[in-house]
């Protein structure tokens, strides 16, 4: 859950996605896929001026989205729906409130 989670150990990366999917959340948006949480990420980083992020990658996303998720603080909500090759993509869900997460997460990511 976000409430038993410590920022502090999270790296600017997963702070920045884990603000993306509270983002979603908060928009009713969730489930989100790692694309949307990406785009969310790159939005919120170039709005960092003074704060050297670098470019935030798919594989960026799905490693903080993993870490996340053994932390609690996130969910992976698998589709009912596969495509015909068994591809599905996952989606991810706040495990808590988003207000939790903005008080959290760095000062500088938050809006």
């Amino acid at each position: 859950m976000v409430a038993d989670v410590e920022f502090d150990s999270l790296s600017l990366t997963e702070q920045l996605v884990l603000a993306a999917v509270a983002d979603a959340h908060r928009n009713d948006e969730t489930p989100a896929q790692t694309h949307e949480i990406r785009r969310t990420c790159r939005t919120r980083a170039a709005d960092l001026e003074s704060e050297v992020v670098g470019a935030v990658t798919e594989a960026d996303v799905m490693r903080s989205l993993y870490r996340l998720e053994d932390e609690g603080v996130v969910e992976e909500i698998r589709p009912d729906e596969r495509s015909p090759t068994g591809k599905g993509r996952p989606a991810y869900a706040l495990a808590g409130s988003a207000a939790a997460v903005y008080e959290g997460v760095a000062d500088r990511l938050v809006e």
